[in-house]
């Protein structure tokens, strides 16, 4: 193998590692932020594409809009508009069910990508696909159900984390069409900057507003940006030049592991043991999915 492959390939292993340890510290610093949900969009969004933009410059590769083609700008423009979606449901979920609930039913979205690329790109699911993602929903509705029966779930808190695990699978697709056309700057600046926009509005429209939060939450809103963002969705957005959307996203199956483990000794949030087989089922059924994709 040359020598050069080598190198890269253990330089991305290591970006593989890096990220999920940053993804999986998202839910833990919304909580200790003390600040709305939409706060957090907001500025984890658009405090990101600030350092991006400073970095772009130390760099020497600085932002090209010119890359932004009429072809281009609509997906940059519907990927930021996603992905600022699926900041405010999810955050807004974070504070209406368990962290352990919120990232295991929103990390779902690999197979919703899945689905997607069957659709649009004629890749149908092979048998065992079908039922891993089988498998996942089926602990998607034991999660639905715990909201009925044992009623210890706020049903929102379900709803808003799946609909923001779909938000995230268009946004990773898009991603991956995009990413190999232009630079990561020409990419995450602008569709941060559109979420962050989204997000502000958002949060407008619920009488919410997000600079209210900067004086007692900067230094978790600032590590929002750095760690999740920065540590965690850019460089799964660097990655998608090289891999599919699928196995990028599969950085994804660890955010819940390492939230819930995280959860216990600092937020003192343990799950209720009945949660414990909904989240195996999802995220073994994810994992399947994963596995034996090509």
């Amino acid at each position: 193998m040359d020598k050069e492959l080598n190198r890269h390939g253990i330089a991305n292993i290591m970006l593989f590692i890096i990220a999920l340890v940053s993804i999986g510290s998202a839910s833990i610093l919304v909580r200790l932020s003390n600040a709305s949900p939409y706060s957090c969009a907001f500025w984890r969004l658009f405090l990101a594409s600030v350092f991006l933009y400073i970095s772009s410059i130390i760099t020497k590769n600085r932002l090209n809009l010119r890359e932004l083609t009429e072809r281009t700008t609509p997906l940059v423009i519907f990927s930021g508009i996603c992905l600022g979606l699926h900041f405010v449901t999810w955050m807004d979920s974070l504070f209406r069910v368990p962290i352990a609930v919120s990232t295991t039913i929103v990390v779902a979205y690999p197979i919703h990508l899945m689905m997607i690329e069957s659709v649009l790109e004629k890749e149908y699911p092979k048998i065992r696909e079908i039922i891993g993602i089988s498998i996942a929903y089926i602990g998607i509705l034991m999660f639905f159900g715990g909201t009925v029966i044992t009623r210890d779930i706020d049903i929102i808190g379900v709803v808003e984390s799946f609909i923001a695990s779909i938000f995230a699978a268009i946004y990773f697709y898009i991603g991956r069409i995009i990413r190999k056309r232009i630079d990561i700057y020409s990419y995450t600046i602008p569709t941060y900057i559109t979420g962050s926009l989204i997000a502000i509005i958002y949060g407008f429209t619920v009488n919410d507003n997000v600079f209210l939060y900067i004086y007692n939450s900067w230094l978790w809103l600032l590590l929002l940006a750095l760690i999740p963002m920065i540590g965690g969705h850019t460089i799964m957005n660097y990655l998608l030049k090289f891999y599919k959307s699928s196995r990028v996203s599969s950085i994804a199956l660890g955010e819940p592991i390492v939230a819930t483990l995280l959860s216990i000794p600092i937020l003192g949030e343990i799950p209720s043991p009945h949660l414990i087989l909904p989240m195996i089922l999802t995220l073994s059924g994810i994992g399947i999915v994963l596995l034996y994709q090509e």
